[in-house]
């Protein structure tokens, strides 16, 4: 049976669930003498929303700027489809040779070696051959069967990122062994990250900013209240919120994976696409969604990924020995309900249910 719902792009391939699960974003009326702006369109497979204000007005140019930016870190670096992005010539170069690397590449692949080594490799942007294996992607093999034990070995055996061997020094990157790199579930937030830093240099210190559901957020609306961001009920249905996290004028990032949305079923089972790099298989636990919040849009979105596939209890657990702001909504024999790690909890005490 075909999945029931398919990631599209490249950049909705891997062990992420970034195009189902949306964040729903509350806003309040705004005074007349402060408008606020919206931009958006169309990026990296998905979309992109940017909602600021600023004391000197719209920033007219502000959206070509944008736009050019974000076209440049898809087309020219993170792309798996451009076959003469940055991204694409690493993976087709020979394993032995060192490849120097862009500071945007080269940034994302420190950042992803760091979440998969303290995730215990739970995440992994090399997990590619197993996505395919269980029926996601666009490159995916689609059969009705779960896949043979000798297949899902194989496909792991072309894992790991501890082949991708970094030098600071050079800014280059040597394969020990011609493993695949998607660094779709980093490379959203980090995009989400680089357009934050344009945001400020050009004196907007206000806003809400969306790439794929990665978000960026800063200061407070032009009436003065703050952001608020609904984190979204794990429902295969219309979204809806089944909590509001009020940012309380922080300049933060929030990521949320979820496995609810994208999915086969192979003989009445379901099988989530979020697939667990250790084992070979989909995750099959209780956890449902995690949003997590951090600095960074590029760390909030790795670490949502690693700690979906980790599940409740190794999850929470490890979200309290980093001191990751993370929350989790899991099933129970009561439908769903909600945990957080100690750091989210210390700092948003004022989350609403709805």
């Amino acid at each position: 049976m075909p999945a029931t719902q398919r990631a599209l792009t490249g950049y909705a391939v891997g062990a992420l669930a970034l195009l189902g699960l949306m964040f729903c974003f509350v806003f309040t009326t705004t005074a007349a003498t402060k408008p606020l702006a919206t931009l958006g369109g169309g990026t990296m497979g998905t979309f992109w929303r940017l909602q600021y204000w600023r004391e000197g007005g719209v920033d007219a140019s502000l959206d070509a700027v944008l736009v050019a930016e974000l076209a440049r870190l898809d087309r020219s670096v993170f792309s798996t489809y451009a076959p003469d992005s940055e991204l694409s010539r690493l993976n087709g170069n020979p394993a032995v040779d060192a490849v120097t690397l862009s500071p945007d590449l080269f940034a994302v692949l420190q950042m992803a070696q760091a979440v998969y080594a303290h995730s215990d490799h739970a995440f992994d942007p090399t997990v590619g051959p197993l996505v395919r294996l269980w029926g996601f992607g666009p490159d995916a093999v689609d059969e009705d069967t779960v896949p043979a034990a000798a297949d899902i070995a194989a496909a792991r055996a072309k894992l790991g990122m501890s082949a991708v061997q970094l030098q600071a020094q050079s800014r280059s990157v040597i394969r020990a062994q011609a493993v695949e790199l998607d660094l779709s579930a980093i490379a959203k937030g980090y995009a989400a990250d680089v357009l934050a830093t344009l945001l400020q240099r050009r004196g907007i210190n206000d806003y809400l900013l969306d790439v794929g559901s990665e978000v960026r957020v800063a200061g407070r609306k032009p009436d003065g209240s703050s952001w608020r961001i609904a984190i979204e009920k794990p429902e295969n249905t219309a979204p809806s919120a089944f909590a509001v996290l009020d940012t309380q004028g922080e300049t933060l990032a929030v990521s949320s994976s979820g496995d609810y949305r994208t999915y086969r079923e192979i003989g009445g089972k379901r099988y989530s696409h979020e697939i667990d790099p250790r084992s070979g298989w989909p995750i099959d636990h209780a956890l449902t969604a995690v949003t997590v919040v951090a600095d960074t849009a590029a760390l909030a979105d790795a670490w949502a990924t690693a700690l979906l596939v980790l599940g409740p209890h190794q999850g929470l657990r490890l979200a309290d020995d980093l001191g990751l702001s993370a929350y989790f909504i899991i099933h129970t024999n009561h439908g769903v309900e909600a945990k957080t790690s100690q750091r989210f909890k210390e700092r948003f005490s004022g989350l609403d249910y709805l």
